[in-house]
C-alpha cells in the first residue's frame, strides 16, 4: 500500500472544518455536471450525467445511471443497480453499490466501509483506510486494500494484491487472488490511539486460491487455510489447515 498516499489521505480526513448544515439533495440534470459545496446531490434512475462532485454532502446515483467521476469529501456515496461511472470517491463516508456496477477507475474512501454487490467490475483498485471492504461476486482488476477494518470476499476475483494491517481477511466461495496477500506491519511508530487491536486473522476458504505469496509481516497473525484451498508460498507464519469450519 502506498504509504505517502495514506499519509495524505489521513491528513485530509483530519483537516475537516465545521460543515454547513446540509439541505435536501439537488438533482443533477441529464447531460450536466453537479458541483456543490454544502449540498447533497442525486442522479435519477436511468440518467446520463457528467461529473458529480460536492464537499459537505452525500451523493446518490440511481439505478441504470451513468456518470464520470462521482466524488465527495464529507458524505457517503450510494449507488443503485446497473450503474456505470469513471470513479467513486469520498473521504469521510461509506461507498455502497448495488449489483452490476461498472467502474473504469478506482473506488476509494478514507474513513468508511466499501460494499459492492454481485456482478460488479472495477478496472482500477478498491481502497479504504478505516473501514471494511465487502465484495460479493465482484471482479477487481488491480488491488484491494484497507488498514483497519478487514476484507470479506465471496466468489470474487482480484487481479492484483490484497493488503490489510488490522482486522480479518475472509476469502470464501472460490475467491481468487492473482497477486500477493499481505498482512502488513502496523507502522504507527508507537502511537497508541485507544486499545491495542486484536491480532489479524486470515481465512482462505474452501475452493479459494491465492496465486501469489502470502506475506505476513505481523507475527501475531493467525492464518487458516482450507484443505481444498490453493495457496502459494507462505512467509512469516505457519498456515493451519482446516476441513470444515475455520477455527475462529
Amino acid at each position: 500500500m502506498n504509504e505517502n498516499k495514506f499519509v495524505n489521505a489521513l491528513l485530509a480526513a483530519l483537516v475537516v472544518g465545521v460543515a454547513t448544515p446540509v439541505i435536501a439533495a439537488t438533482v443533477v440534470a441529464p447531460g450536466t455536471s453537479g458541483d456543490s459545496v454544502n449540498k447533497s446531490l442525486s442522479v435519477a434512475d436511468g440518467t446520463a450525467v457528467q461529473s458529480v462532485e460536492t464537499v459537505n454532502g452525500s451523493i446518490e446515483v440511481g439505478s441504470g445511471a451513468t456518470a464520470n467521476s462521482v466524488e465527495t469529501v464529507n458524505g457517503s456515496v450510494k449507488v443503485g443497480n446497473d450503474v456505470s461511472v469513471e470513479s467513486l470517491e469520498t473521504v469521510n463516508g461509506s461507498v455502497v453499490a448495488g449489483s452490476n456496477l461498472k467502474v473504469k477507475g478506482n473506488v476509494e474512501t478514507v474513513n468508511g466501509r466499501i460494499e459492492i454487490a454481485s456482478g460488479g467490475s472495477i478496472e482500477g483498485s478498491v481502497e479504504t483506510v478505516n473501514g471494511k471492504v465487502s465484495l460479493d461476486n465482484v471482479s477487481v482488476a488491480q488491488n484491494v486494500e484497507t488498514v483497519n477494518g478487514g476484507l470479506d470476499f465471496k466468489a470474487s476475483r482480484i487481479g492484483g494484491n490484497v493488503e490489510m494491517v488490522n482486522g480479518r481477511i475472509d476469502l470464501a466461495a472460490a475467491t481468487i487472488v492473482a497477486g500477493d496477500l499481505v498482512v502488513a506491519k502496523n507502522k504507527s511508530f508507537g502511537w497508541s490511539w485507544g486499545s491495542k487491536p486484536k491480532p489479524p486473522v486470515v481465512v482462505i476458504g474452501e475452493g479459494s486460491e491465492v496465486r501469489g505469496r502470502i506475506l505476513i509481516e505481523n507475527e501475531a497473525t493467525k492464518l487458516y487455510v482450507h484443505q481444498n484451498a490453493r495457496i502459494g508460498e507462505v512467509v512469516g507464519v505457519t498456515a493451519q489447515r482446516f476441513s470444515a469450519e475455520a477455527p475462529e
